[in-house]
């Protein structure tokens, strides 16, 4: 996929748009730097005055474009007009990726489809110059630095019990691992949600956070097979399947939060050549 590469540059469909120099360019740009509208669940105080107050959550992004399009030493306005319309068009599911640079901020990301397109004309279009709004939304009102971080760990088999048990039992200090746990740091300004992939052999692994949440998956894992936990989704996948009900009861979902969190994995037992991968992208509102 090409990535915009200078100030004020977009990606999105594989087309490049914006940015010093192009035909193409960015005239305005509204509910990037905005809060996405809110869901809120407060209700009324019956016969007094006020409200009670609820949660509030977040809805989708939208955000509108404002492009301006000329000829230039490589193209006509049509045919830029053209590239628009044939990579900028709606789709029936699911979203693609909107990649974009502005000042300070690097080079970062939206999940995002097309929701409105609107190309005006007037006396100016017949001289090679258009205005074209473009109105992208965004499921998922985070936005990413485009910057994967990703984190492999290794298990460690839990320490319970043995049985048969003999008596009478001495009780020592353990020395037993808790698992491999690992600092990972969200430096965004909001919440993201880790996606994690296990590749066997390994039997009962359990993703879990220092800080409250675990995830077991009650299944037995050959070397060739893998089980991907979407934190974000709240999905688990065997070898690319829904397996939702490999879940163990109890598990609490868990993502990070600003800053670091430390996170681990544990099992029943496992042998050499399992790991677990751990990707995740810096969030911010």
């Amino acid at each position: 996929m090409a990535s915009p590469t200078a100030n004020y540059g977009f990606s999105f469909n594989g087309w490049l748009f914006g940015g010093a120099g192009q035909g193409v360019q960015v005239l305005s740009i509204q509910g990037l730097e905005d809060l996405p509208g809110l869901r809120t669940q407060d209700d009324i105080r019956g016969y007094s005055d006020g409200m009670f107050t609820g949660r509030d959550f977040l809805n989708g992004r939208s955000v509108v474009i404002q492009l301006q399009i000329m000829n230039d030493a490589s193209n006509t306005m049509f045919t830029y007009l053209n590239q628009l319309k044939s990579y900028l068009i709606s789709q029936q599911s699911g979203t693609s990726v909107l990649q974009f640079i502005i000042p300070n901020r690097g080079t970062q990301r939206l999940n995002a489809r097309v929701r409105k397109r609107h190309i005006t004309i007037d006396p100016t279009y017949t001289y090679g110059k258009a205005i074209a709004t473009v109105e992208f939304f965004c499921p998922d009102p985070r936005i990413y630095n485009d910057t994967q971080t990703s984190t492999v760990f290794t298990p460690a088999a839990g320490t319970g019990r043995t049985y048969p048990r003999v008596y009478p039992l001495l009780y020592n200090a353990s020395t037993g691992s808790p698992g491999n746990q690992q600092a990972l740091t969200n430096n965004g300004n909001t919440t993201t949600y880790p996606v994690a992939t296990i590749v066997g052999p390994v039997v009962n692994p359990s993703f879990y956070s220092t800080t409250g949440g675990t995830l077991t998956v009650n299944a037995t894992l050959t070397a060739s097979d893998t089980v991907t936990i979407d934190t974000d989704m709240k999905s688990i996948l065997f070898n690319g399947s829904t397996a939702r009900n490999l879940l163990a009861n109890g598990s609490t979902w868990f993502a990070l939060d600003p800053g670091t969190t430390t996170l681990g994995l544990t099992c029943s037992s496992y042998t050499a050549g399992a790991t677990m991968t751990v990707t995740y992208r810096d969030a911010y509102l």
